[in-house]
């Protein structure tokens, strides 16, 4: 790897995240060479909480030691830190939300936490700070759930162990990454702090929270990383939050009351975008790192959200950058937004100006979507720009996207013109081969007009158009493609040809498709007609 790409990197990160990076690695190689290591012994009393029930876990423990995580199934071979299914799986496994899945009784799961405890001094993620803010979450709703189940020897050997756990997490937040994994440690040490009625955690959680919250979540609603998967799964903590504080009535923390009002507007705010993001059918775009079968639905966080009694209004796409526009022939997501925040580009994806449709009839236009996190050739054409809906020019990204979370020089986006019935955005992720890109959509009822404009230099472009796995081709011309859900007509183009692909709606699972490249020079008119109903 080159020292620009390097440099261009690590220039947009925090100061703090610079500094953490340092200090956490020079304190892990202090303490190994001092043989130093995790203390598992430290005692405190639990209170159960007396939670609100919670929406169902999907099952992921099929008995026998048989786990299936992001569809890819493995029976446990007695290690917690087996990499054979790839290091998301084993986080996964190490996450322990099967502990909350319908079919999990109080012995089994109890057999689950003590095969933890046993093993974790040879477990090398057991204390990476995520899996411990997730596994705690965990544990405290378990043990809470079922704390009459226990005997106090069973209670005492939990608590020990989680105390410990959040002890290390306490020590080593995870402010060498921010972003939502911060967000998660905060949201974990809430539910230590409560459940162990301790005023110094309750401190720490409260600082992150209200802090990262502030940052985290747009004017608009959505989560700054703009994952609408991501967004789901802080909506679903922060609503875990609220159960939780609802169900300990008893404590008075400095700042309690606040804090309560802080996470129920931060619910609302949150709920308002998902609302205003997902499509027909409740469908959550894929935009970015997402996958389907990893958040709880729109529908089961909605009545979650009511169950709580949390309310929330209509929302209105702003900040975020994202546009939904809805006609009486199809819906389209138009992503006119900014990559993300821009010292954590982990889970975005160089695909500026992208767009989604969705018909009467169902899908038509989708992105490659997200299959894995491990790094290699799959994951960066997943994050690349050809696997979108966008232009790519002289075959390379509008952001230099590399490894598996990283991202070097990145597009700039600029609205121009937001709607109602044309919108306009142009961004400079071609700069260095001195070109700028501009993108307008012209939206009538029966059709959709995509104007890509190229100024400068000149140049081989290609606008990519994947088609869902559900949609035919039936025949293709020079500047016409017909297919059974849209007919798609090019003007300005050099030639059309289409691309054989594999999409991603969920981890691990491929499904065969076909893209529709239009080649140009500099200015090529896509015009997607609707069948008339």
């Amino acid at each position: 790897m080159s020292l620009s790409l390097y440099y261009n990197t690590l220039r947009y990160l925090k100061p703090e995240q610079l500094f953490f990076q340092v200090y956490y690695k020079v304190c892990s190689k202090m303490f190994g060479l001092l043989g130093k290591k995790p203390c598992y012994t430290y005692y405190r009393q639990g209170f159960p909480i007396v939670f609100s029930k919670f929406p169902e876990r999907c099952e992921s423990y099929y008995g026998e030691n048989m786990f299936c995580f992001l569809n890819l199934s493995h029976r446990f071979d007695g290690s917690w830190d087996n990499r054979a299914q790839g290091d998301l799986w084993r986080y996964n496994l190490n996450y322990m939300d099967y502990l909350l899945q319908p079919s999990m009784g109080v012995a089994e799961g109890y057999r689950w936490i003590e095969n933890f405890i046993e093993s974790i001094t040879d477990n090398s993620i057991a204390t990476d700070p995520y899996p411990i803010s997730l596994r705690g979450i965990n544990w405290i709703k378990f043990v809470s759930i079922h704390h009459n189940k226990f005997s106090e020897e069973q209670l005492e050997r939990i608590n020990t162990s989680l105390y410990s756990q959040y002890r290390v997490l306490t020590h080593h937040t995870e402010r060498h990454l921010l972003a939502n994994h911060y967000l998660e440690n905060g949201f974990s040490l809430l539910f230590a702090a409560v459940y162990f009625q301790d005023e110094k955690l309750w401190g720490l959680a409260k600082h992150i929270v209200e802090s990262q919250l502030k940052e985290q979540i747009l004017v608009d609603g959505a989560h700054f990383e703009l994952s609408p998967m991501y967004h789901c799964i802080i909506l679903e903590r922060l609503l875990d939050c609220i159960n939780l504080l609802n169900g300990a009535e008893s404590i008075s923390f400095d700042g309690w009351i606040p804090m309560k009002t802080l996470l129920r507007d931060y619910a609302s705010r949150m709920l308002s975008w998902m609302d205003a993001i997902v499509v027909k059918d409740d469908t959550l775009p894929l935009l970015n790192d997402s996958a389907n079968g990893v958040a709880l639905s729109p529908t089961a966080l909605r009545d979650y959200a009511r169950s709580l009694h949390v309310e929330w209004k209509s929302g209105v796409l702003g900040a975020s950058g994202y546009r939904h526009v809805i006609r009486s022939s199809y819906e389209a997501i138009l992503d006119m937004a900014p990559l993300g925040v821009s010292y954590n580009l982990g889970h975005s994806h160089a695909d500026t100006c992208t767009f989604l449709l969705w018909t009467k009839e169902g899908t038509l236009l989708v992105d490659t979507g997200t299959s894995t996190y491990n790094a290699g050739l799959r994951r960066d054409y997943e994050r690349s720009t050809r696997a979108h809906n966008a232009v790519v020019i002289n075959g390379c990204n509008s952001s230099k996207v590399w490894g598996a979370f990283r991202c070097a020089q990145r597009a700039h986006a600029e609205i121009l013109e937001d709607g109602p019935d044309s919108y306009v955005v142009r961004h400079d992720g071609y700069r260095d081969k001195g070109v700028v890109c501009s993108r307008q959509y012209i939206c009538h009822d029966t059709d959709i007009k995509v104007v890509d404009t190229l100024e400068g230099n000149h140049h081989n472009a290609v606008a990519y158009f994947h088609l869902s796995p559900e949609v035919k081709i039936i025949s293709i011309s020079k500047d016409k493609v017909i297919t059974d859900r849209a007919t798609f007509l090019f003007e300005g183009g050099k030639d059309i040809t289409v691309e054989s692909v594999e999409i991603a709606e969920e981890y691990n699972l491929l499904l065969p498709s076909q893209c529709i490249c239009a080649h140009f020079n500099d200015r090529l008119q896509t015009i997607i007609e609707f069948p008339i109903s």
